[in-house]
Parts: structure tokens; sequence; C-alpha cells
């Protein structure tokens, strides 16, 4: 064993090819390393560039963005007439959100229902918010008018406050009730929940 070792040792000192390969290989080697390096940098810096950027427009449009699990958050949204309208001053009241979009199908098809729902328990202290998310204020402003919208919609310019709530699709419905904490999210039946709640 040892006599073999030591003749390899010494056949691969003749052999020049052998060394060049090695140091042809370590030389890719630390290039792609380098390559792998300079890309984790990049990638880095962009992300914490675009974290940046998220954290300020979220400062700009919202308070209490995080909120605890229970509870709704917190938040100040302009309507149509460009006044600040906060949530937590409606604490008192049944509150729902219905985060949408003009170009939804079925946020138009649920605007019906959502009509007769005003109707029927707005006497009884229900308050709905349509928060309409990242659309032009005139184009809202139209389909608000177009489509004789009986309670106010909200403009998430950012999609910050749909954010919070988890919104990552069209329509959602949120309801709150009086002390602020979710009944349900994305709710699909409001019927029920209503009546016991606005009795």
């Amino acid at each position: 064993m040892t006599s073999l070792f030591i003749s390899d040792i010494a056949d691969t000192r003749r052999i020049w090819p052998v060394p060049r390969k090695k140091a042809v290989f370590a030389g890719e080697m630390k290039r792609r390393v380098m390559r792998h390096f300079a890309c984790f940098i990049l990638i880095s810096g962009m992300m914490f560039f675009f974290h940046v950027c998220e954290s300020s427009a979220q400062g700009t449009s919202s308070i209490n963005v995080k909120a605890d699990e229970d509870y709704a958050s917190d938040f100040i949204l302009q309507d149509l007439n460009g006044k600040n309208v906060r949530l937590n001053d409606y604490k008192g009241n049944i509150i729902l959100l219905n985060f949408m979009t003009t170009w939804c199908p079925e946020c138009l098809a649920s605007i019906p229902k959502l009509k007769a729902i005003h109707a029927q328990y707005v006497e009884k202290g229900l308050i709905i918010m349509n928060i309409n998310i990242q659309e032009a204020k005139g184009k809202v402003t139209a389909y608000s008018k177009k489509h004789s919208l009986p309670y106010p919609t909200l403009l998430d310019p950012e999609g910050t406050i749909a954010k919070s709530y988890g919104v990552i699709g069209v329509p959602v419905k949120v309801l709150i009730d009086r002390d602020g904490r979710i009944i349900c999210w994305n709710c699909r039946s409001l019927d029920k929940l209503l009546e016991s709640n606005l009795k």
C-alpha cells in the first residue's frame, strides 16, 4: 500500500497536464463562486430597496396596519369627496368592508345584494364601506355614480389596506362587530350573521 502511494506521487509529478487541469478547474470554480456571490449581493440589495419602498408607502396611507388576529386593522383612507375616513371612528357599529375594483365582474354582480343589505340594515347601525383597490379616483367616481351606490367608496391607491387584510382577489367582504373584532373574512353568506348581530 505504501509503495504504491509513493510511486503514484512520483508519477504524478512527472505528468504535467494533470496539475494544469486542476489549476484550470480551480480557476473556473473560483469564477463561479464570485458570480454567485455577486448575484446574491444584487438580489439582497433589490429586496432591501423594495422593502423600504413598501414600508414608506404603508406609512403614508394607513394606521396600525398590523393588528391583533381577531381585531380589524385601523386605517385612514379618503372617500370620493376627498374626506379622510378612519375605521376606528365607527366603533360601536357593525361594519362591512367590501374590497372591490371596477373591472371585477363578481363585484358588479354583488351590487344589488349589497344595496338590499344596506337598505335593510342601515337604520339598525350597519355601515358598508366600499374599498376600491389601486384605481384612479375619476374612474371610481364614475362607477359609483353609474351604479348609484348608496354607501361610501374609499380609495386604497397603493393597495396597502387590502394587503393588510390579506386580500389577493376581489371581491372580499369583511364583517366587523361593534368592538372592532372580525366576525368573518371573505364572507359568503351574510344574512344570518347580520341578523344575529343587528337585533
